[in-house]
C-alpha cells in the first residue's frame, strides 16, 4: 500500500498539479510554550515533550496571538485569558505526513488539528500538543502556526491561515452537539463537492450540507449549516494550485486508512473539470493494478 501510495504521489507531482509545500529539513523542530505556564508547568511540558532546553529553539504563544485569529469566533470560555497549551514540533521527511498526539485537550482532537493544519498547507510533521489541565487547545494551532513560519523563514499565507482556523471552529462546534466523528465526516463530505457548490446558491448549498448530516442522523441548527457554508464558500475561494495542493496532502493523510481507494477518489472527483480528467487517469492505473475487487489480508 505504501508503494501504491507513493506512486500516486509521484505521478501526481510528474504531471505537475501542485507546487511544492515549504521544504523543511527533516530534524528540524521547534518547542512553542504558553507565555502564562508557570516555571512548574514549563518543565512538565518539556519533560512530556522528552527534550531538554538546550534541544530545541523554543519560541511563545500569548493569548493576544490566540485572539488575532479566535476572537469573535469562539465564545469567551474557550479562548480564556491566558495562553497555557504548548507544542512540539519535529519536521519529517516529505511525504510522512502528519503524526498528531494530545493531551489534556478537550475541544480540538488530534484529527481536527490535521484536517486544519493541511487545510493551512502544513505537512510532514510529528507534532505533540500538551496543556497542563483540561484545556480547549486554540492556543496550541497557534503555536504551530507560529512554529512552522519560524521554521520556514516564509509566512503562511493568510486565507490558508484563516480557512484552517474556520474548519476547526466549524468542526469543533458541531462536535460538540454530535460527537468528533460524525463532524468530521459531514465537514470532510462537504469538501469533496465543492465542484457542485461553486455554481450553488446559498440555499441550495445549505439543502446540501443538511442532507449530508442527514445521513449521518445529525439535524443541524440554522447556525450550524450557515457556519458550515461559510466554511464552504472559503474553500471556492482558494486557487486550483492550491486545491490540488491539497488534494495530495489529504491523499498522504489517507495513506494507511482502510478507504484509502475511495478517499483519494472522492477527494479527486471533487474539485472540477481538471482534476476529473486526471481522476480518470487515476481510475484506469487503479484499476489496472488491482483489478476486480480482491481483498487485502
Amino acid at each position: 500500500m505504501k508503494k501504491i501510495t507513493a506512486m500516486i504521489l509521484a505521478v501526481i507531482m510528474t504531471l505537475g498539479v501542485c507546487s511544492a509545500a515549504f521544504a523543511l529539513e527533516a530534524g528540524e523542530s521547534r518547542l512553542v510554550l504558553g507565555a502564562d505556564l508557570t516555571e512548574a508547568q514549563r518543565r512538565e511540558a518539556i519533560e512530556y515533550f522528552g527534550i531538554t532546553d538546550e534541544d530545541v529553539e523554543i519560541l511563545t504563544v500569548t493569548n493576544k496571538d490566540e485572539r488575532q485569529y479566535f476572537e469573535g469566533k469562539l465564545p469567551d470560555n474557550k479562548l480564556g485569558r491566558v495562553a497555557l497549551s504548548s507544542i512540539y514540533i519535529v519536521a519529517e521527511k516529505e511525504g510522512s505526513g502528519l503524526k498528531i498526539e494530545t493531551y489534556n485537550i478537550n475541544f480540538v482532537t488530534a484529527d481536527m488539528y490535521r484536517n486544519a493544519l493541511i487545510s493551512a498547507g502544513i505537512t510532514d510533521a510529528t507534532i505533540k500538543i500538551w496543556a497542563p489541565y483540561a484545556l480547549s487547545g486554540t492556543a496550541a494551532l497557534t503555536g504551530i502556526y507560529k512554529a512552522y513560519e519560524d521554521m520556514t523563514g516564509r509566512l503562511l499565507d493568510d486565507y490558508a491561515k484563516d480557512l484552517g482556523i474556520e474548519e476547526l471552529i466549524a468542526t469543533g462546534k458541531l462536535a460538540e452537539y454530535i460527537g468528533s466523528e460524525e463532524a468530521l465526516s459531514i465537514i470532510n463530505d462537504v469538501k469533496k463537492i465543492l465542484d457542485e457548490t461553486r455554481n450553488m446558491n446559498d440555499a441550495d448549498v445549505l439543502e446540501k450540507i443538511n442532507s449530508i448530516a442527514e445521513d449521518y442522523d445529525a439535524e443541524l441548527t440554522e447556525d450550524q449549516a450557515k457556519q458550515i457554508l461559510r466554511l464552504c464558500r472559503m474553500f471556492e475561494g482558494l486557487s486550483a494550485e492550491e486545491i490540488q495542493q491539497r488534494l495530495v496532502n489529504m491523499a498522504k493523510a489517507a495513506q494507511t486508512a482502510n478507504s484509502f481507494k475511495e478517499t483519494v477518489k472522492s477527494v479527486i472527483q471533487s474539485i472540477g473539470d481538471f482534476i476529473r480528467i486526471i481522476g480518470d487517469f487515476f481510475a484506469d492505473v487503479w484499476n489496472r493494478w488491482f483489478g476486480g475487487d480482491s481483498a487485502e489480508g
